[in-house]
């Protein structure tokens, strides 16, 4: 929030906002263009990338850290910071001549939406060059060439791929292997969980990500709410609560005090009510999948969790009950065996959860019933925004 927005604040231009004023603010899958708490990840950042300052390529890398550690926020700001400063500085004088360094492009790429080899080289192309390319009608050999001019023209690229090695993204060993296949003027970077020893790609650097302090996650959920919420919607105790229920992950921190704003909104309160508050952490599974996997999805796909996530405890009790429910809705247009197949598919990666039911007669083949791993709160109210 900046100053003039403070200064309305004081002066009652928000009055009658209701709790929830912008949901972007408080939502875990948005990133601030300024993270809050992150100085010194932000500085090994750039001691990293401190060869690029002087026109020379950085070294390969991969950033590691546990969920909701600031990984992608961080990174996806210093790139786009560093983006904006690619391309021939001001002259360095020597004794001898003048200087023109000119720094390496710096990409960020989301393998979420970007999982094969041709969406990686198309994103990777739109970051760095003016010409549109068409999502159809060009193969990937055509998109390697143009690809391969763009990084002549602009010499070096420095190209962050992140949340590598999920179950819906290419490893980093895949990734480091596509971009090394265009040019060796390519640097990769890559951003995941796991810890270097369990990838099989050995990069030359390694910067790692620790869980956010408590008093520094209390900084950034009290940053995120000044501009997400009401004035005074939620007070400073139940930040800390929330912060200490978190144990330094800011994206399940975030989804509870966006679950709890939704919630309270909806039942026309002025302020986040206890009430609220519980109810905003109970909709975030510990442990759980991050929201962002969740919207990376095809729209059919999401509008059966979107569908699921609505059904009562009643209709969702097996996955039969569940199955022939969504397959009723004028929404949904796929046939009840399809939803059965699509809806296990997303169990065996991991956002669903299968829970056996224990049976009262003891006879039979227990029935089981889907629980979604993801916080359903904030899921539908972005679903739901016509920007899906």
């Amino acid at each position: 929030m900046n100053i003039d927005d403070r200064i309305e604040r004081r002066l009652g231009y928000d009055v009658g906002a209701g709790v929830l004023v912008d949901i972007d603010a408080v939502s875990p899958v948005s990133h601030t263009d300024s993270p809050v708490g992150r100085g010194p990840a932000i500085e090994r950042l750039l001691d990293l990338f401190e060869p690029a300052f002087s026109g020379s390529l950085p070294a390969d890398a991969y950033i590691h850290g546990p969920k909701g550690s600031g990984k992608s926020a961080i990174t996806s700001a210093l790139f786009d910071g560093l983006s904006s400063h690619s391309g021939p500085q001001r002259a360095i004088q020597t004794s001898t001549r003048a200087v023109e360094p000119t720094p390496p492009g710096f990409v960020y790429v989301d393998a979420r939406h970007a999982s094969t080899r041709f969406r990686l080289y198309h994103a990777a192309f739109a970051a760095v060059s003016d010409d549109t390319v068409p999502e159809h009608g060009i193969g990937t050999d055509e998109l390697v060439e143009a690809l391969r001019g763009a990084v002549d023209a602009r010499h070096d690229l420095v190209v962050a791929v992140d949340h590598v090695n999920e179950p819906e993204t290419p490893s980093a060993t895949t990734v480091v292997e596509w971009l090394s296949a265009l040019s060796d003027r390519i640097v990769p970077v890559c951003l995941g969980r796991d810890p270097p020893a369990d990838i099989e790609w050995e990069p030359n650097e390694t910067v790692q990500f620790e869980p956010y302090r408590r008093h520094v996650l209390v900084e950034l959920l009290t940053s995120r709410c000044s501009t997400g919420l009401g004035r005074d919607a939620l007070t400073h105790d139940q930040i800390r609560e929330v912060s200490e229920w978190a144990d330094g992950d800011a994206h399940d921190a975030l989804a509870a005090i966006a679950g709890a704003a939704i919630t309270a909104e909806r039942a026309r309160a002025s302020t986040v009510r206890p009430e609220d508050l519980d109810t905003g952490i109970e909709a975030v599974p510990r442990p759980g999948v991050v929201l962002g996997r969740v919207l990376a999805l095809s729209e059919s796909r999401g509008r059966l969790l979107y569908e699921l996530v609505r059904l009562s405890d009643e209709e969702r009790a097996s996955v039969s009950a569940a199955t022939e429910t969504i397959a009723s809705r004028e929404s949904v247009d796929l046939s009840a065996s399809t939803i059965r197949r699509v809806l296990y598919e997303l169990a065996d990666t991991g956002l669903l959860e299968r829970v056996t039911a224990k049976r009262s007669d003891g006879k039979g083949r227990p029935p089981s019933r889907l629980v979604p791993r993801f916080p359903t709160l904030v899921f539908r109210e972005l679903f739901d925004r016509p920007t899906w």
